[in-house]
């Protein structure tokens, strides 16, 4: 009994030693891993198709976004793109970037500044004439803007200060033809609060692109960035101060900073996790007993290492054979192959093992490990090793029956993976990160995971994948695996998915949006409908939804319903809802027509970046209507939507300078922007530059052109092209004459909505007057033209009311009766009343062709 109580005093003032000895574990730093969600657009241009290639921005950007990816970020990788592909990566990004905590862009190409802004250059351009910056480039603001208003923090990094290479030495901007800035670098750009803006070189200087595989900036930013525990600040100052030396001081890296918290790509993660009092038994007298340590790990994965401090005083202490001496540095995993020679140990005897847990953040833990020697410690040795076999083996049958395939909604946030508990029995051990999806984010809880952090048991039901906008049909997996055992890992796949609410209504060019979308004539509103509301219920935190479900409203033709949803849309912060409200009060559906309200509206939207709102409230001041005349605003706002790939913007400005409207024309400026939206497929595009090749205006006439691009523009469901085909073959122009074909495509055009098609239908069949239907023809289609005039359509003096008053009431009569067949009892009777047979033809038409056919979204 006395040695009994003399052992257990001695292990108490053990213990006491080893609480005194974890006290003194030293500082670590108090950055800990920042939350909420990082972003990263990173393009690197090389191959030119004109303009001088340069070696390295597409390495570069490989890089560089893997050097992100590692720090958190969700990248958005452009390589080698042109207008149209630089335009769909921004909008890809500039969708990702909604309420996130930091916001970067990294381009490295071709870049140029022109009346003091600075100009994306994509692989297609070719900057031969003054109208090329507008339509073949994309302005840095236009992105920065946007990113301003939607995270808290900006970055932006330029490795493209390059020699100017561009033939030009003059471009439009807006309504100026302004000089090319100093030839050599970008302009200066001043940070607003929360931004930072960094040039590989001084602002008008010359970035070099190096003899390496990258250039000497990217270089030294991948390195440095990579760095852990390191402010951005230090780290732009490190990569200034490795440029100069690698330029021989020809290169001075720069930077413009409002920083107002400190920013480390890599953060500190917590200190390496440790059990801070372990005990191991060992037998009496055994010469070489392994001892079980659990091994410290810590989030990141990062390679620790293990100084021992403290060691027994009695017995050896190996490690691969070989005695461990006090101060020895090991790394973390040798800590769990220690092994204790017990020999000529008496039983009872306890020793103590201190050891301190270093990470490569400066960071350290400590812990203890108290060892007793013990007579039947051989039959507890035997049962930790039972309870570890047991404690593989069910971690192992856990890897093995993880759900292999989770669908994820894309654009509804982190959506959970529901992955099970583990086993109570392996619930000590950890999991490591052996693979990871490169787009989008995992998450365990609030924290970002990356490749080859460690998950705690408790993480792994935690997880949730956020995906990348745009990466529906792709597959992402995620490969776990035991920690510090040998157990074969399992893979997970996530795959992305459009909820089909998304599928079935989202809006062309909705920066708030995740797809591409759908025009109004392509929403078919009996599945819009539905699965929206779905949606709504599923998600009733997404505004996107809401006003998504709005749109197919106005499909529905259900336009009171769709004003109050598209509302309530703009009321929970969507920004398309905004132009779609203005567009209402524009047109007058379900609301009176106001030019005023959806001026103010517009300018709204405008102010938050919707390529519509800027598109219509610049329409609004350029030429007046429903706010006061700024034809030098309402030229740039069109011009920033044309430049996000607003394709009605593109046409208007076409017109504009096409037709010296409030400018002077500039038939070839008009030209460039109608191929412009050639080049995107858009059908208004086609049929305007249709008309100028019919009638050679600035360029050589081509009938056979102007028919195939009518044609084009008929199929893709143009109002007006099926009129200027069908007067084509009417005439005779470029085609043989062909009444049958002429009339078989104004009929189209004026069951479309178009006036000028049902009007020269009209007329074709009065002239011919041969018989009784001829004329019932002509009232039919004189009377739909009245019903279809629409301000603006250059038939102020209502031609077809005349003509349709010259004709007998016989066949008036004859059209009427046609056109009561198509309407129920009940819509005739809700007909206003008129004793006018002109006007109740009129009536009748407009009723049936609603019916038919409400295309307002058409014009």
């Amino acid at each position: 009994m006395p040695k009994f109580h003399a052992v257990r005093r001695l292990y108490a003032y053990l213990l006491i030693a080893a609480a005194i000895l974890l006290s003194l574990g030293t500082a670590h730093a108090a950055i800990t891993e920042e939350s909420g969600r990082r972003v990263a657009l990173v393009i690197g241009n090389s191959v030119y198709k004109t303009l001088p290639s340069l070696p390295n921005p597409a390495n570069d950007v490989e890089e560089v976004a893997n050097t992100l990816r590692a720090a958190g970020f969700d990248v958005t990788i452009g390589v080698n793109v042109d207008r149209i592909g630089l335009e769909d990566t921004v909008r890809r990004f500039l969708r990702s970037t909604n309420n996130a905590e930091a916001g970067l862009i990294y381009y490295a190409g071709h870049g140029i500044q022109v009346g003091g802004q600075n100009f994306i250059v994509p692989v297609d351009a070719t900057l031969e004439t003054p109208y090329d910056v507008e339509t073949q480039t994309m302005p840095l603001d236009l992105i920065l803007n946007h990113l301003k208003q939607n995270s808290r923090v900006q970055l932006i990094f330029l490795d493209a200060c390059r020699n100017n290479p561009f033939n030009a030495q003059k471009f439009w901007m807006a309504e100026k033809l302004e000089p090319v800035g100093a030839t050599r670098g970008l302009a200066r750009i001043d940070s607003d609060l929360g931004s930072l803006i960094a040039f590989s070189t001084e602002p008008g200087q010359v970035a070099l692109d190096g003899s390496g595989a990258l250039s000497p900036y990217s270089e030294s930013f991948i390195k440095r960035a990579s760095e852990p525990n390191k402010e951005i600040r230090q780290v732009l100052t490190d990569v200034r101060r490795d440029v100069i030396a690698m330029t021989d001081g020809k290169q001075v890296p720069w930077e413009n900073s409002s920083l107002t918290d400190s920013f480390y790509f890599i953060p500190a993660p917590p200190p390496p996790s440790v059990e801070p009092m372990q005990q191991a038994s060992v037998p009496e007298g055994a010469a070489a007993t392994k001892l079980s340590i659990a091994p410290p790990h810590d989030k990141t994965g990062s390679a620790l290492i293990v100084t021992l401090n403290q060691l027994p005083q009695t017995g050896k202490l190996t490690f691969d054979g070989k005695p461990v001496e006090q101060g020895a540095k090991l790394p973390a995993a040798a800590l769990t192959a220690l092994t204790y020679d017990s020999t000529g140990v008496a039983a009872g005897t306890v020793g103590l093992i201190g050891y301190t847990v270093s990470d490569p953040y400066g960071q350290a833990t400590q812990g203890v490990v108290a060892i007793t020697v013990s007579a039947d410690a051989g039959a507890k040795l035997a049962q930790l090793e039972q309870e570890k076999q047991t404690r593989l083996a069910d971690a192992g049958a856990y890897l093995k029956e993880l759900p292999r395939d989770i669908d994820a909604t894309i654009g509804v946030g982190p959506v959970k993976a529901s992955l099970p508990v583990v086993p109570a029995s392996a619930g000590e051990m950890t999991f490591k990160v052996a693979a990871l999806p490169d787009k989008g984010t995992l998450r365990a809880g609030d924290r970002v995971i990356g490749l080859g952090h460690v998950l705690e048991a408790a993480d792994i039901p935690a997880l949730s994948y956020e995906p990348q906008i745009g990466t529906e049909n792709q597959t992402f997996a995620v490969t776990l695996q035991a920690a510090n055992d040998d157990l074969p890992p399992a893979t997970v796949s996530f795959k992305p998915t459009l909820d089909a609410c998304d599928t079935a209504a989202a809006a062309p060019l909705d920066l708030q949006g995740v797809t591409a979308g759908k025009l109004p004539n392509e929403i078919d509103p009996a599945v819009a409908v539905r699965a929206c509301t779905e949606a709504m219920k599923t998600y009733p935190e997404v505004a996107r939804f809401i006003y998504q479900l709005g749109r197919a409203q106005l499909a529905n033709r259900d336009t009171k319903t769709a004003f109050e949803t598209i509302k309530k849309a703009m009321d929970a912060g969507h920004v398309r809802a905004i132009s779609e409200i203005s567009a209402l009060y524009l047109i007058g559906a379900s609301v009176p027509t106001n030019l005023e309200k959806s001026s103010e509206i517009a300018a709204m939207g405008a102010k938050k970046g919707d390529p519509f709102a800027l598109y219509a409230y610049g329409k609004s001041l350029y030429y007046g209507r429903g706010a006061k005349a700024d034809t030098q605003e309402g030229l740039k706002l069109m011009l920033q939507a044309a430049d996000l790939g607003h394709t009605y913007a593109m046409n208007e400005l076409g017109y504009i300078f096409l037709n010296g409207v409030n400018v002077t024309a500039d038939v070839e400026r008009g030209v460039r922007f109608y191929e412009s939206g050639l080049k995107r497929d858009d059908i208004y595009s086609m049929n305007s530059l249709g008309m100028i090749y019919r009638a050679g205006k600035g360029v050589p006439q081509d009938l056979e052109k102007a028919l195939e691009l009518f044609k084009r523009a008929a199929e893709g469901g143009q109002p007006y092209a099926p009129r200027n085909i069908g007067l084509m073959y009417r005439d005779g122009l470029g085609v043989p004459k062909d009444e049958t074909e002429a009339i078989r495509w104004l009929e189209m055009g004026a069951e479309r909505g178009d006036y000028w098609s049902a009007f020269e239908r009209a007329k074709m069949a009065k002239g011919d007057g041969s018989n009784s239907e001829s004329l019932v023809t002509a009232a039919h289609y004189f009377s739909l033209a009245s019903a279809l005039n629409r301000p603006g359509t250059g038939d102020p003096k209502k031609q077809s009311d005349k003509e349709l008053a010259s004709l007998a009431d016989a066949a008036k009569k004859k059209a009427a009766e046609a056109f009561s067949g198509e309407l129920t009892s009940q819509e005739l009777k809700a007909l206003p009343k008129t004793k006018s047979l002109n006007e109740r033809l009129v009536l009748l038409a407009k009723a049936t062709w609603v019916k038919r056919n409400p295309r307002y979204d058409l014009f």
